[in-house]
Formats: C-alpha cells, sequence, structure tokens
C-alpha cells in the first residue's frame, strides 16, 4: 500500500465513488468531441485534397469505415474511461495509442480488401490530425477539469515492468522460423523454394519490422512468468504488431506488387511455431531452478573456512529471519469457533454486500450455527473435508462465481460430500440474464446489441460445441463462460441438492441449496440439441422418449420445483416456466420438438393416439385411481388433451380417464373417434397446447 500507484487508486476510487451516472454522462460527452475532432480531421483533409467538403460515393464509404473502427477501436482501448489521477502523461498516452491503432487498423482494412484507390495522405493525414487535435483538446481539458477539481495528481514514480537479460539463443531461433514461415508459405503457393523478383526486398522488410517488434516488446527478455501463457502474450503482441505493421507499410509505399497471401501468411504461420517454441522453451526452463537450501548456496559442503556457528549466523542475517513469539491464546480461539457465524458474516465477510447477508439472514438461523461449522471461501478450489473423519460441516459458503469452475458437478458433488445431511450450500452465479440486464445498463442500447451478440456466441455457444469447446477450456480453462439459471439450479438438484431459496443481488444469482437428497443416478444428463428424457409407460415400464431440446440443459431436475414455485396453469403446463428457451417456445407452437419421437412409434414405444408419456413427478400429481388406470393402455403422440381441449388440471385428469375406460372397453372405434375430433381441433380450430 505504500506504492505511489495504491496511492492514487486509493485516492480515485475514494473521490469517484458512487459517482457511477456521472462517469458514464462525462465519458458520453468526451465520446462526443472526439467524434466531432474525427469528422474535422477527416473533411479537413478532403477540403485540402480537393477543395470542397462533399465527398464521394467512395470516400463515404471510407468515412463510415472510419467511424466503424474507431467506434471498435475506442471501446476495446477504453479511451473514454477518463482516469484523472493516472496523471496528464497516461492519458496523452492513452490517446496516442488509440490513434495508432486506428491507422493501423485502417491500413489493414485497405490493404486486405485491395482498396489501394484511397488517399494515402487522407487515411493517415486523418489519424495524424486527429492524434495533434485530441492532445489539444483533452490538455485543456485535463488543466479545466482535472486541476481545477482536484488539484495536480501525483505521478508514480515506480516502475512495474518486469525486466531481465536478452536470450540471444531464443532471440536466434525466432529468426531462424522467421525465414521458414517466409519460404513455407512461398513453397505453398507456388509449388517452390525459388523466390519472384523483388521478393527478397519482402523477406528484408519482413525481418526488419520483425526486429523493431522485438525490441519494442521484449518477447526475448528473461523475466519470471506465472505460466506459459503470461509468457506467451509478448509473442502475441509482436506478431500483432508485425501484422499490422506489415499493413502500413505496403498501403504507405503502394507495395501492390507482393502478394498478400505472402505479406501476411508468413506472419500467421510463425504465431503457430512461435507458441511451439515458447512452449518448448518454458518447460526447459523449468529445470533451471535452484532447489537447495540457502545455507547451501551461501556456504558450499566442504566449506571449512567457516564455523558451524559462523555459518548459522550470516545464514539468519542474510536471510532476515527471526523467532517467532509463542504467545498463542487458545482459549480465545475456541470461543470464537464456538461462537455463532451471523456477527461473522454481517461485520467482516459480507460487510460490503449487505444485501447479500439479509438475505442469507432471512433464509437460514445464522446465530444457531457455529463458526466451527462453518467453511467460508472464495476461490474456484474446494477444500476437501469428510463430514464423517474430520468435523461436521453445516454450512458451506463460496463467494466466488460458479462460472470460473472448471467441472461444476464434480464441484458440487465434492460440496455435498462435504457437508452433513441438512447443511446448507450457498454460492453465486452470473447468469445469462444477469448479465444481459448488467451489459444492457453498461453501454447505450444499440452498442449493448452488438457487443451482447458477441460475448454470447464466444462465451456460451463455443463451450457448447463438440469441438471447439476442447479449445475454448483450453484456452480460458473455462471461466467466465454463460450459464443460464436453470442450468445452474438443475445441476445442483442434479447433485442432490434440494433449492431452498435464490434472489438475484448486484446482477448476480445467490443460491442456497440443502444437502437433503443423494446425487442422482443418471449418467448421461440431457445436455445436447437432442434430447433423451425417462417417462412411465405402459405397466409402469420406463420409457426414453426423444425430443428436440426447447429446455436449458439439466431442466428435468428442476420439474419439482418449477411445480413448487409457480404451479400449474390452464391446460395442466407449468405456469412461467422459465425452463424453456425462447426457441424452444417456437418449436413447442409448431410441434417441432416432438418430430424425434416418430421415431419411438416406428420402435413400437407409443402408438398413433394414446394418453400422453409422463415424467415420475408430473404423473404423481395425478389421482390413484387414474394413475392405476393409466398402466393399462400404450402412450400415444396425440393425446385426448387434443380431442377435449380441457382447461383446468382436474378437466385433463377426467378427459384421460374418459379415454382410457372407453378404450379398455372398445379399442378401436375409441381410437378413429378420439382421433379425428382431435384431427378437427388441430388444423380447422388452430388448437394448440398451451
Amino acid at each position: 500500500m505504500n506504492s505511489p500507484y495504491a496511492k492514487m487508486d486509493i485516492r480515485e476510487n475514494t473521490l469517484f465513488e458512487g459517482q457511477t451516472r456521472s462517469s458514464a454522462a462525462l465519458s458520453f460527452l468526451l465520446a462526443l468531441a472526439d467524434f466531432f475532432l474525427l469528422n474535422a480531421a477527416f473533411f479537413s483533409l478532403n477540403y485540402l485534397k480537393r477543395g470542397t467538403l462533399e465527398l464521394s460515393p467512395s470516400y463515404f464509404k471510407l468515412l463510415m469505415a472510419f467511424y466503424g473502427i474507431w467506434l471498435l477501436v475506442s471501446l476495446g482501448t477504453k479511451k473514454f474511461r477518463f482516469r484523472p489521477l493516472k496523471g496528464y502523461r497516461h492519458t496523452m498516452w492513452a490517446i496516442s495509442k488509440a490513434g495508432l491503432y486506428l491507422a493501423y487498423f485502417m491500413a489493414l482494412m485497405v490493404v486486405l480488401m485491395g482498396l489501394y484507390a484511397f488517399s494515402r495522405a487522407h487515411v493517415f493525414g486523418t489519424c495524424l490530425i486527429l492524434i495533434v487535435s485530441e492532445w489539444v483538446f483533452f490538455s485543456l481539458f485535463y488543466k479545466w477539469y482535472v486541476q481545477s477539481r482536484i488539484g495536480p495528481s501525483t505521478q508514480g514514480t515506480h516502475s512495474g515492468k518486469n525486466t531481465g537479460a536478452f536470450r540471444l539463443p531464443l532471440a536466434a531461433a525466432d529468426f531462424v522460423l522467421v525465414g521458414i514461415s517466409f519460404f513455407v508459405v512461398n513453397y505453398i503457393k507456388r509449388d517452390g523454394l525459388h523466390l519472384l523478383p523483388d521478393y527478397e526486398k519482402l523477406l528484408l522488410l519482413i525481418y526488419a519490422l520483425w526486429f523493431v517488434v522485438s525490441m519494442v516488446t521484449r518477447k526475448f527478455e528473461q523475466r519470471n512468468y506465472l505460466n506459459f501463457y503470461h509468457a506467451l502474450w509478448p509473442w502475441m503482441k509482436a506478431a500483432a504488431l508485425l501484422f499490422f505493421s506489415l499493413a502500413s507499410v505496403v498501403f504507405l509505399f503502394r507495395l501492390t506488387e507482393f502478394s498478400r497471401t505472402q505479406v501476411f501468411g508468413p506472419v500467421i504461420l510463425l504465431v503457430v511455431l512461435e507458441g511451439v517454441l515458447c512452449a518448448v522453451y518454458c518447460r526447459m526452463g523449468k529445470g533451471d531452478r535452484d532447489d537447495r537450501d540457502p545455507a547451501e548456496v551461501l556456504f558450499p559442503q566442504g566449506d571449512s573456512s567457516v564455523s558451524p556457528a559462523e555459518k548459522a549466523m550470516l545464514a539468519s542475517s542474510v536471510l532476515v529471519q527471526e523467532e517467532l513469539p509463542f504467545v498463542v491464546d487458545f482459549d480465545k480461539i475456541r470461543a470464537a469457533l464456538m461462537s455463532p457465524v451471523r456477527e461473522r458474516l454481517r461485520d467482516r465477510a459480507l460487510r460490503d454486500d449487505p444485501a447479500v447477508f439479509e438475505f442469507l439472514d432471512q433464509i437460514l438461523d445464522l446465530s444457531q450455527i457455529i463458526q466451527a461449522e462453518m467453511v467460508l471461501r472464495n476461490s474456484v478450489e474446494i477444500l476437501h473435508l469428510d463430514a464423517m473423519d474430520a468435523r461436521p460441516v453445516r454450512l458451506f459458503i463460496n463467494l466466488h462465481e460458479v462460472n470460473d469452475i472448471r467441472n461444476i458437478n464434480r464441484y458440487f458433488l465434492e460440496a455435498h460430500n462435504m457437508l452433513a445431511a441438512g447443511g446448507h450450500f450457498v454460492g453465486k452465479v452470473h447468469t445469462i440474464q444477469t448479465h444481459r440486464e448488467w451489459m444492457f445498463q453498461k453501454y447505450p442500447r444499440i452498442m449493448a446489441h452488438g457487443i451482447y451478440a458477441v460475448d454470447f456466441l464466444i462465451h456460451r455457444v463455443i463451450p457448447k460445441l463438440p469441438r471447439v469447446k476442447k479449445v475454448y477450456f483450453f484456452l480460458t480453462k473455462g471461466r467466465s463462460r454463460r450459464i443460464s439459471r436453470s442450468e445452474i439450479l438443475g445441476r445442483l438438484s442434479f447433485c442432490g441438492f434440494h433449492i431452498v431459496a435464490e434472489r438475484e443481488i448486484g446482477h448476480r444469482l445467490y443460491f442456497v441449496g440443502r444437502k437433503l437428497l443423494t446425487p442422482s443416478l443418471n449418467t448421461d444428463p440431457t445436455y445436447g440439441p437432442f434430447v433423451s428424457l425417462k417417462r412411465v409407460g405402459t405397466r409402469g415400464e420406463v420409457l426414453s422418449i426423444y425430443k428436440f431440446r426447447t429446455m436449458h440443459p439439466y431442466s428435468e431436475f428442476l420439474q419439482d420445483y418449477v411445480y413448487r414455485i409457480q404451479g400449474l396453469k390452464k391446460g395442466g403446463k407449468l405456469d412461467n416456466d422459465f425452463r424453456i428457451t425462447p426457441w424452444g417456445k417456437v418449436m413447442r407452437r409448431l410441434w417441432l420438438d416432438e418430430l424425434p419421437m416418430l421415431y419411438n412409434w416406428l420402435k413400437g414405444d407409443l402408438q398413433l393416439f394414446g394418453v400422453r408419456p409422463l415424467s415420475y413427478h408430473y404423473l404423481s400429481l395425478y389421482p390413484k385411481e387414474i394413475r392405476a388406470l393409466r398402466m393399462h393402455v400404450k402412450p400415444g403422440l396425440v393425446p385426448p388433451f387434443y380431442a377435449d381441449m380441457p382447461e383446468t388440471f382436474e378437466e385433463i385428469c377426467a378427459s384421460e380417464k374418459r379415454y382410457v375406460e372407453a378404450y379398455l372397453r372398445r379399442p378401436a372405434r375409441t381410437q378413429v373417434s378420439y382421433f379425428g375430433r382431435a384431427v378437427w381441433n388441430i388444423v380447422v380450430k388452430g388448437a394448440r397446447s398451451r
């Protein structure tokens, strides 16, 4: 906390705490001003080159491209997230970086799309004028807004850069990889290693830019990285910078004679080869650590010039180690462990989240649970405890989002095993709905639609695709993926928890589950586009009914919970069933979800007309008499519902009773009569299941 940057962040957080709306308004005004500067730069260049402000159709498209790329760059660099206490230089560097990215992306667009007719002076001149005008505007704004309201900011002098020695072998290996990548692309494109005239100049250009970006990103310096991904990051930045630099040079000097494949292909291949090189180098580097005792490093074995007493004294002085005082009040510790958890949660763990504490205090009797019976975590890693041979755990709370847990079911099962029977599990999740609400609150509505669509594709769709999801989990370790409310609650029920309560607080869903059941024995819960649902058939046999998915995954384990909190509506369906997806509602209206049931009909599991195959939970709602009658008939594709169109659950039971009794007396006549009435209601009257 003694760092100038730490003090700066504390000061800024204190000054701007609770001013989200004003900060958003300020960001909007800055964006509006910057948008005006962009237009001024573009039209001033147009006037200087053509003597008019009127744009030709092609340059109007160029202006639209500037708008789009300017918006993406501004959002990506968070240019308008004004951080005055970071200092004037920090602000100017952020502006310069965003302007450089704008020029890079514009050059890349021109080169990749072959739009060489555009004026280089117009494209790069617009970016240059924009940067200069931004410097002037933000300098005036900084002087007026910051120094007049907050005072001079503290500029930190601490450098947090992780520097190290230059690794020449690694640079030499990468130098070779650049050449290999260039000639491999040349071979693939021309079936030979022989270069076309002047293509050796392109190779020299790539080497020159490679050297510059390598020095700028310092990717060959030896540093202490946390893992392989942190070590690979400077290499990825260097590759991206090389990619954009090539595009800028090609556009600036009109190097149209070079193939775009030959220009950019080696960079793409180089990224792959450098990833392998970096992985091998990091793995080899793991054996370089010195695991010897520090005293052995200071005084190697066989060194008799220093006595043992002097060695101990010198080693302790070098290591700066002191003896610990043995002052422990175990009575105080025992008293704390025997005290109720309510005060600890209210005053410490949930002090900054009073709404969460209020929610738990309403649901659980926190005064009857002692601290020795609670496990409080804020991590994706679970603390393995066994209630039988360790201590009984009555309350397990994890304040970390479930979205970051790689294997959710395994985590829930470990929590189930850790808790004593009747114990409670408290967690939180960022659901699809809470994430959407948060995003639409953070961004303007028009912008939020596009950002949300891309985010949904990356963090929701890709993790569910059979082969692509392996790459996603490899890169992200399963963190930050989007999970629906019904899926997380369904997984909780699947793992043996009775859902006690749930509440949305601060764009997060908090849930409380109680260990009342054993985990499900179902080894293949539904997860793909096709679902296999267990239904009760003739004489109580279990049928696997096939359908297209219309609900979120693991929804089948929530039927009892939805019935408990929502009940039934007219037509016998669950009221306000949040498990159904938006596209699932459309499929149900058109009966598309039931097309796979034709396979059950061909197999002989179902007949064309008959009572609906029901789940065990829904069947348990029927009177005992009707449950017994249903066991004598085979379920069907088209139920008696469409013949009688009952509205209440009692009317549905009466309708099915009449059908079964009639079917047992005259099977063929009943089938023809009921099927004809059902077809008439569906085709002519437009009957649909509600």
